[in-house]
């Protein structure tokens, strides 16, 4: 009698990813980066691996996001930003600027700005189109991607609110990327009203990870009374990590007051935030869920390399979003790990007492640490501005260098 082959115990071994899921079943890993890039990945990855494990990473990574069935794939959403949208274009710009040659032909009196913009679209539009399966396949709960507002206008709640409302037309698996300022809070507020899916980004501390839910809330509120729609929306709130870890003025912080930090203890910083805002999140029984990105590999402990991001916020029904570059590096270095839930595990004593002494911790740490109006002048909040606004610049000149061509 013949039988299908069938695969090999080596190939069904699980990944560091599938490890990570089985933690929570509402553990959600996301790819921070364009849905247009992750064949290439996958391709580089196999190109640089040895040749016995082959066969096992390409069957891992065949899981990770499965182009031709998404709707099994582990990746259940998408994020991006203008750094890694800028990354998309650069990967193919033969093909973007084809795209800008024909839009320009299509609308002649299109100025750069209106050129670029609509090029920003037409990359979320594919990569919402490559979620679809996993959104309708999962009753609309998962198979998002986030489409960020341009951060140029970061403090500007009418350019936020109207740039929001033309992103959230390109298909209904499109979470708007607001920012965590005091006008971004504002808008989460308009738009949840209006059902439409929020992700909020550039949020760093506690207190913003709260005044964005208790936002969530009073959009909510109006939406149920105004009978909205609400099949399509759902609430995601960023804690980005290592950007708050390694801004300049928690040293400076901890040097006013005479604290000595050691890298270790920063990690822990940023993995105590997370912790304390998943508490707040499930005592307060908060709609929203908390996701994590801009994690790092590290530290390595008695030689051996651990990921403190992931190790110690595993087992929370949250959402972890990974971009290629760390990716590489979880698979690469990170293939021993074994995780078990520790979302709930305490900080250590010794490193709780040391960060506690530092001002920029505590406000952090706090839910009522800082007020709204503090949230624009954090200092990881403007250097993400900052970095932000550039990459969108890089993008914009792209797009102008390609028009000036034609």
């Amino acid at each position: 009698m013949n039988t299908l082959p069938q695969e090999s115990s080596t190939t069904q071994q699980k990944s560091v990813l599938e490890r990570l899921a089985q933690t929570n079943s509402g553990l959600e890993v996301w790819w921070d980066s364009s849905p247009l890039v992750f064949e290439s990945w996958v391709k580089e990855m196999l190109e640089n691996v040895q040749e016995e494990k082959k066969d096992l990473l390409e069957a891992q990574l065949n899981r990770v996001f499965d182009a031709k069935n998404p709707k099994n794939s582990l990746i259940r959403g998408v994020t991006t930003n203008p750094p890694l949208s800028l990354a998309a274009m650069k990967h193919d710009p033969e093909r973007w600027s084809a795209w800008i040659a024909n839009y320009v032909k299509a609308h002649p009196e299109a100025e750069v700005y209106e050129v670029f913009w609509a090029l920003y679209k037409e990359i979320v539009r594919l990569g919402a189109e490559k979620l679809q399966p996993i959104f309708e396949n999962s009753g609309y709960e998962y198979g998002y991607i986030s489409a960020q507002v341009d951060p140029h206008h970061n403090f500007d709640e009418d350019i936020i609110l109207e740039q929001a409302l033309d992103l959230s037309k390109i298909a209904k698996n499109v979470m708007i990327k607001v920012p965590g300022s005091k006008e971004g809070v504002k808008v989460i507020k308009e738009l949840t009203a209006r059902g439409i899916p929020t992700n909020c980004t550039s949020a760093y501390v506690v207190p913003q990870f709260v005044a964005v839910a208790e936002a969530v809330l009073e959009g909510l509120d109006i939406a149920r009374k105004n009978g909205v729609d609400l099949t399509y929306w759902r609430s995601v709130v960023t804690d980005m990590s290592v950007r708050w870890e390694n801004s300049p003025a928690f040293d400076e912080s901890a040097n006013e007051v005479g604290v000595t930090l050691e890298a270790n203890d920063k990690r822990w910083a940023g993995v105590a935030i997370f912790k304390n805002a998943y508490k707040v999140y499930r005592q307060r029984a908060y709609p929203s869920k908390m996701l994590i990105c801009s994690v790092r590999m590290g530290p390595e402990v008695d030689g051996v390399m651990r990921t403190w991001h992931l190790e110690y916020t595993a087992g929370a029904n949250a959402v972890f979003t990974l971009p290629p570059v760390y990716l590489t590096k979880l698979f690469t270095e990170g293939d021993h790990l074994d995780f078990e839930s520790h979302i709930w595990d305490d900080i250590p004593t010794d490193v709780m007492t040391r960060l506690q002494k530092v001002p920029y911790f505590k406000k952090a740490y706090d839910p009522d640490g800082m007020t709204i109006e503090e949230f624009n002048d954090h200092a990881p909040l403007i250097a993400t501005w900052l970095e932000f606004s550039k990459a969108t610049d890089n993008m914009i000149a792209f797009v102008s260098e390609v028009m000036e061509k034609l």
